[in-house]
């Protein structure tokens, strides 16, 4: 399956997303996502039956502070964002690494797989099961990508990714370049394109889904989705309108431009975008605000209501 709404994304989507849609139970209004009152009551045990555990009240808290924190306003459109100067990192980000994402090449194997195989050097009656093999890959990095997202972390794991796309992208590349000379070459560089696919998976496509949800705030999320699909499916639309002027242009190069942008993602990954493994989105916040703002010593002083805290249910 191609394009932003891939499995692997879906599934890292939904498992974030899940804290999410229990928070929209919490208060949700016709009014507004966080105009409505919050009750402890009526969604503890929704997250109880979620989580499978009866310890939910610090997250349930974390919900609330970041409700209060967004009571007043309205929800943002998706120009507003590029307006906002505390948004800059963010969207910064979100652009980038969304980017990245569709340029970097996997989906140009998806597309275009019979091509890429053959041009790889695989005899025509075994590119069927070679495409068979990619879609394996991407089933098998969903689970990987759940199981260690939280453990490794968002940063380690998109310039990991981006580090491995690149290093697998150059063997394929000279694979490509040696396969008359070796007649093992061409499954060397159907190797190639199943680890490439691997690192996508497990890196890339698991972490870049969620960016929205834990670097904007509930009034700037559901603008910063917009974004980052619009974006997501037009850098589809122009790989897959381009990759084949690059194969005949560039031949046995045709992945030098892609490995580029995986170079570039994971730069921009390690040098500008905060780690929020085990943060908590006011947390992530005031970071950011300090990144957006290196003048000030500390970030934004969020008021609310007054959040009563109580065990009692």
């Amino acid at each position: 399956m191609t394009g932003p709404g891939r499995s692997p994304r879906l599934t890292m989507e939904a498992q974030k997303d899940k804290r999410v849609g229990v928070g929209s139970s919490l208060w949700g209004t016709k009014e507004g996502l966080w105009e409505g009152e919050f009750s402890t009551s009526s969604s503890a045990p929704a997250l109880q039956r979620l989580r499978g555990t009866t310890e939910v009240m610090v997250e349930l808290a974390e919900l609330e502070e970041e409700r209060a924190a967004c009571q007043d306003g309205r929800a943002r459109r998706p120009w507003e964002l590029f307006q906002d100067g505390a948004l800059r990192r963010q969207v910064i980000s979100l652009v980038v690494l969304s980017s990245a994402m569709e340029l970097c090449g996997n989906d140009a194997i998806y597309a275009y797989a019979s091509s890429v195989f053959r041009e790889a050097g695989v005899p025509q009656e075994k590119v069927q099961y070679a495409i068979v093999g990619t879609g394996c890959c991407e089933l098998l990095t969903a689970f990987v990508s759940c199981m260690v997202i939280e453990r490794v972390g968002r940063r380690v794991l998109l310039v990991g990714g981006y580090c491995l796309m690149t290093c697998w992208g150059s063997v394929f590349t000279v694979a490509l370049c040696l396969q008359s000379s070796f007649p093992w070459m061409p499954y060397l560089a159907m190797s190639c394109i199943f680890a490439f696919i691997l690192s996508f998976g497990i890196g890339p496509a698991g972490v870049t889904g969620i960016l929205a949800t834990e670097l904007f705030d509930q009034k700037a999320r559901p603008a910063a989705y917009m974004v980052c699909g619009a974006i997501m499916w037009t850098m589809l639309f122009l790989v897959g309108l381009g990759f084949p002027f690059l194969m005949e242009g560039l031949s046995h190069f045709l992945y030098v431009p892609f490995l580029g942008v995986c170079v570039c993602g994971a730069l921009y990954t390690g040098f500008f975008l905060p780690e929020t493994k085990g943060k908590t989105f006011l947390e992530i916040s005031e970071e950011l605000h300090r990144l957006n703002f290196p003048g000030q010593s500390q970030g934004p002083t969020w008021r609310g209501p007054e959040v009563i805290r109580s065990t009692e249910l």
